[in-house]
């Protein structure tokens, strides 16, 4: 007797799938009830298990979201995978979000799962077309994917643990809290749908790649999945319980709210309304010490150690590492943000460098103006931010889990696919992995050489842990893969006056 391959059955119920794209598509799965009501701004609860057969042939909106201050003034005419061909894409929300999407290119198989958180400056994002396109990525790596909706903003990641009282303790890094979920729901479902839930691999590219950094070390997303790809992210974002606690005391301020429990009763268009008002919008201040942003907070309970330190202990020794940035990250706001994006004088950009911990500012601006002798001040602080908060986070966090005895893989992207006037910008890698090239007019045969060896390598590591080159060795040159640019293997950091710089003290 021949089964269904649309029709699977899990543990909280049967789903009926849609084919497409060679594949079965399941969508609109809840993980968790939905976080309304008495539940907003409180950790994910179970969801509801279902009698029959319930239809997972439509998406469900994605979390409420307000278009985010670092889109600056972007354009149809800067169209990058973060604004699309016409401009950033108009999303449908709903405080109902917490589902997610499985992608199977066989419900009876047994594949390497890869699920997927998305990015979006902890501000925007969706699980699902056109932000997300899973099926792409399943296709171009032959895995089941997964793409979970985790809550944004103030209503993901407002810290109310230490201001609220009694019963509000559990209430800090909510969307982190939804992710961990997600994965609990792969570990115990995924079988159905042709998954192995020996073999998981958990995936995220900027914000979604920081909050990957934690659940590396998350008590609830222990033994939930094998292995982990940072795209654009890292182990070193993460905020105290003082900035946290002060950013949600502005919150309440602006809202006029006397306690925590106003918020829920506020229309969720007044928290959006008002929550980029209690957080930096540029690019540096939010990511640099002593900024503010939404995000993962170290809180003690939910984070109980800081994710970079738990890693150089050992305690994501067991999970293999695939740990990558993009050449330019940072050229991308630079672009978009104009003329707010540029530093005043040098004297400003000298502060912001010894913001970031750099001890010889001085000496640090000396060997970016080395490396690019043309550059502007603007261009020169593009450089010292993508290291900062990108490129360098990703070398530290790959150098901690070897040297505790895990295994971690490095890359840079290099490829340029709107020229050099963006380079290898942040979320570049999103048009090459989600199979964009095409829709965009740049499906050029160099840059889909760069897709195949891209996704060939995704698709190894998932299946197997090896990417295709040796593990991370700080101390050996050409111990990172490129992807695009003129050369294979690169050394990163670069073995010169910059990264010694960014070390040296006075």
């Amino acid at each position: 007797m021949m089964t269904d391959p649309c029709l699977v059955h899990t543990p909280t119920g049967t789903l009926r799938g849609n084919p497409r794209d060679g594949g079965v598509l399941f969508a609109g799965i809840p993980f968790a009830a939905p976080p309304v009501g008495p539940l907003r701004l409180r950790p994910p609860r179970p969801a509801r298990p279902w009698s029959g057969v319930r239809d997972a042939t439509e998406f469900r909106a994605a979390p409420p979201q307000r278009a985010p201050a670092l889109m600056g003034t972007a354009t149809a005419a800067t169209s990058t995978p973060l604004t699309g061909p016409a401009g950033p894409p108009k999303i449908d929300y709903d405080e109902d979000c917490l589902y997610l999407n499985v992608w199977t290119p066989d419900p009876t198989g047994r594949r390497p799962v890869i699920v997927w958180f998305y990015g979006g400056g902890f501000d925007v994002g969706s699980a699902a077309p056109p932000m997300t396109d899973g099926a792409a990525l399943s296709r171009l790596t032959g895995a089941v994917v997964v793409t979970a909706n985790y809550r944004l903003g103030a209503l993901g990641f407002l810290h109310l643990a230490d201001l609220g009282g009694p019963g509000w303790e559990g209430s800090s890094n909510l969307g982190l809290q939804d992710q961990a979920m997600a994965l609990r729901w792969v570990r115990d479902s995924i079988a159905a749908f042709g998954g192995d839930p020996g073999n998981v691999t958990a995936a995220g590219e900027s914000a979604g790649a920081f909050c990957v950094g934690a659940l590396l070390t998350m008590p609830a997303a222990a033994g939930t999945f094998d292995r982990a790809i940072l795209s654009s992210g890292s182990t070193a974002r993460i905020f105290d319980t003082a900035t946290a606690t002060a950013i949600a005391a502005d919150l309440l301020a602006a809202l006029d709210l006397k306690s925590v429990d106003g918020l829920l009763d506020l229309p969720v268009e007044r928290i959006l309304d008002v929550q980029s008002s209690v957080v930096d919008s540029d690019i540096g201040r939010r990511n640099l010490p002593g900024g503010r942003s939404w995000g993962v907070v170290h809180d003690g309970a939910v984070v109980p150690r800081h994710p970079h330190q738990a890693v150089t202990d050992g305690a994501a020794a067991g999970i293999g590492l695939l740990v990558g940035a993009n050449r330019d990250e940072v050229r991308l706001f630079q672009v978009m943000q104009g003329a707010a994006y540029q530093p005043a004088d040098e004297a400003a950009l000298l502060a912001e460098i010894r913001r970031a911990g750099v001890a010889a500012p001085e000496r640090l601006l000396a060997g970016y103006r080395h490396r690019a002798p043309n550059a502007s001040l603007a261009d020169l602080r593009t450089l010292f931010l993508t290291d900062a908060v990108y490129r360098l986070p990703a070398s530290r966090l790959a150098a901690a889990q070897t040297a505790a005895g895990g295994r971690a893989h490095t890359y840079l992207f290099a490829a340029e696919p709107f020229g050099t006037e963006l380079g290898a910008f942040h979320a570049a890698d999103l048009l090459f992995l989600f199979d964009g090239l095409e829709r965009f007019g740049k499906a050029t045969p160099e840059l889909v050489e760069v897709q195949q060896d891209l996704t060939r390598a995704w698709a190894l590591f998932a299946a197997t842990g090896d990417p295709g080159w040796p593990v991370y060795d700080p101390a050996a040159s050409a111990n990172t893969r490129q992807f695009g640019g003129d050369a294979d293997g690169i050394t990163e950091p670069p073995d010169d006056d910059v990264t010694s710089a960014w070390t040296s003290p006075a």
